[in-house]
């Protein structure tokens, strides 16, 4: 179905010389009486009326205008004043063009918002009783994103995947969603453009979207919108209020073209596995990578029979490790255990931040693996002598990071294995104080063989 989509949006591309009406501003209806206008003058009435007090907006069709309904608890809990002055510019039933309209005639002038939350474009690929090609839908919501930072150039957009609709993986509308986020996804350069995906978090193992979740299969329930400010929030905090949230407790996205190609070949991997369960999912950095690299063999002889994912990245800071995380790694499964290890590259970052990294990467992993088990390998030993700056730097870290209470957690430390009677770390088990060689792997697999068949 995607590769049809693909041909669609080629197709499109080829056949079509003018703009698509997606990129055409235009209102749902002239009408001034119409409740459309009327809504969009009353916007424009408050905008005026707060000027520079606003701080956060949302931008979208019905599933944000519901937050005045539906979703009004979620709203007034979180975004009605304090700490955040926050607008809603959700209209039901918009398309890109009809943002368009609104980003041209006044919505996004008169003040200097910190943050804008998008999400638009569910009823651009089909709500009419016609169907937009995905590749116009995209381009529409790239217009949208340029629109908005020609008006508002000092915020940072939170660029939301279009949630999901229809009961199954399968329905038509839902394989054009997923199409269309795959591509908008790469708008996101999580600086000025931030990724946001809570969609899949709706869903059960089998990609099945309940009616709890969305009454009519499309607009979320109360829990679908706590499902979205749970994950909107800390971002929308970390803009707002930067200097309180440790950068390493937000999640960001790695910027190397390499890097993105190995995130589709990973997902590409979990779509078509043809299982909603794995045994063992090794998530982190270049620790946990060298289980692959290094030692493949000890990995093996620790797992059995037991089924793996693997879902490390050489040189992943623990941002970009939580930014998988939460992002779609951990979607469309369950595991029975999940292996962490993440901070080994953030030499540069304190202890504290580190450490508030991996507790959000933690409590990420909890909230889209409800049942597995998690396991911690804190940071191993770094150094060759025990008072050295780096082998502090990773106490430090430990210390904190043992402090994490989530539910079904476990530690598993092999530091004490991997040095001396003085607190050296022989050559042996690394080279150069940093990294492990096959027989350091050896002796951290041994350990962590003795708790998965203790547990497993």
């Amino acid at each position: 179905m995607k590769k049809l989509l693909l041909l669609a949006f080629l197709l499109t591309g080829l056949l079509q010389a003018a703009e698509p009406t997606s990129c055409t501003p235009v209102p749902q209806s002239y009408d001034a009486n119409y409740w459309w206008m009327i809504r969009h003058r009353a916007k424009l009435e408050d905008i005026k009326e707060r000027g520079d007090k606003i701080e956060v907006v949302f931008v979208g069709d019905s599933i944000t205008h519901n937050y005045e309904s539906v979703g009004l608890s979620v709203w007034n809990k979180h975004f009605n004043g304090n700490p955040y002055n926050t607008l809603n510019l959700g209209y039901g039933g918009d398309q890109t063009q009809n943002v368009l309209y609104r980003i041209q005639d006044g919505e996004f002038d008169g003040y200097k918002a910190k943050a804008i939350v998008l999400m638009i474009g569910t009823n651009n690929s089909g709500q009419y009783g016609y169907d937009e090609p995905p590749g116009d839908v995209i381009i529409g919501i790239k217009k949208v994103l340029e629109g908005i930072q020609q008006k508002q150039p000092q915020a940072k957009i939170i660029l939301c995947a279009i949630s999901p609709r229809g009961e199954h993986k399968t329905d038509v509308l839902r394989e054009r969603n997923d199409f269309i986020n795959e591509e908008i996804v790469k708008f996101a350069d999580g600086e000025n453009i931030i990724w946001c995906d809570w969609g899949n978090q709706m869903l059960d193992a089998d990609g099945r979207l309940s009616t709890s979740m969305c009454n009519d299969l499309l607009h979320p329930t109360i829990r679908g919108y706590e499902i979205w400010v749970k994950n909107v929030l800390p971002i929308i905090h970390g803009i707002v209020y930067p200097d309180t949230t440790p950068s390493c407790a937000v999640p960001k996205v790695r910027k190397e073209k390499a890097w993105w190609t190995a995130i589709g070949v990973r997902r590409n991997e979990i779509m078509s596995t043809g299982t909603s369960r794995k045994d063992i999912v090794f998530l982190g950095d270049s620790q946990l990578e060298g289980f692959y690299s290094v030692d493949s063999a000890k990995r093996k002889e620790i797992l059995g029979d037991r089924s793996e994912f693997n879902l490390t990245f050489k040189g992943d800071l623990v941002q970009n490790v939580l930014w998988r995380a939460k992002y779609g790694e951990l979607h469309s499964f369950n595991a029975r255990a999940v292996i962490i290890a993440a901070g080994n590259a953030n030499t540069n970052d304190a202890p504290f931040n580190v450490a508030a990294g991996i507790e959000a990467l933690v409590q990420g992993v909890r909230d889209r693996q409800k049942t597995a088990r998690i396991v911690i390998t804190p940071i191993l030993p770094m150094g060759r002598v025990k008072d050295s700056a780096l082998r502090q730097w990773a106490e430090e870290v430990n210390a904190l990071v043992k402090e994490i209470k989530v539910n079904n957690i476990f530690f598993v430390d092999p530091t004490e294995e991997l040095l001396d009677e003085n607190g050296m770390l022989p050559e042996e088990y690394s080279k150069d104080g940093v990294t492990l060689t096959k027989e350091g792997y050896d002796v951290w697999g041994e350990l962590l063989g003795q708790w998965i068949k203790s547990h497993m």
